[in-house]
């Protein structure tokens, strides 16, 4: 199956919660097929970890990777990251604080995906990136 789309955290985060409007955005999404980032995974990871219930939640992350791949970091990625991040500095924006963020974009521009997110702030200048922006999106920095 070909992957078209690029999911980022926030979305993931709200799927895993049962936000209905995420669950059914998947819903409409999974036939032209989904992916994350192994950096959403991190995440999400994360907030396990913080969970009151650990195992529950773990269990639930491990069933949404059994129908949304993760997509590393390889080289080619890292060096798409640079990029991205050079092109950024050339115009004077910041990057230290997106870099998780721009991991993200570069994977999706890398495998010619669309991200698919709310946070417009930290993707929105990105060169080359597709988005596919959710209601509730946060406005591009200026």
């Amino acid at each position: 199956m070909v992957t078209r789309y690029l999911v980022d955290s926030d979305v993931s985060i709200d799927f895993l919660g049962r936000r209905l409007e995420i669950v059914s955005l998947f819903d409409q999404l999974l036939p032209a097929g989904i992916a994350i980032s192994v950096v959403t995974y991190m995440e999400m990871y994360q907030g396990n970890l913080r969970s009151g219930s650990y195992e529950e939640s773990m269990g639930a992350l491990q069933r949404f990777l059994l129908t949304v791949p993760a997509l590393p970091v390889t080289m080619e990625v890292a060096g798409r990251c640079a990029e991205i991040r050079s092109d950024l500095q050339r115009r004077g924006r910041s990057i230290r604080p997106r870099a998780l963020d721009l991991l993200i974009a570069a994977t999706a521009i890398e495998h010619d995906l669309t991200l698919v997110t709310r946070n417009v702030a930290d993707y929105g200048d990105v060169q080359g990136l597709r988005l596919l922006t959710l209601p509730g999106s946060a406005s591009a920095e200026t």
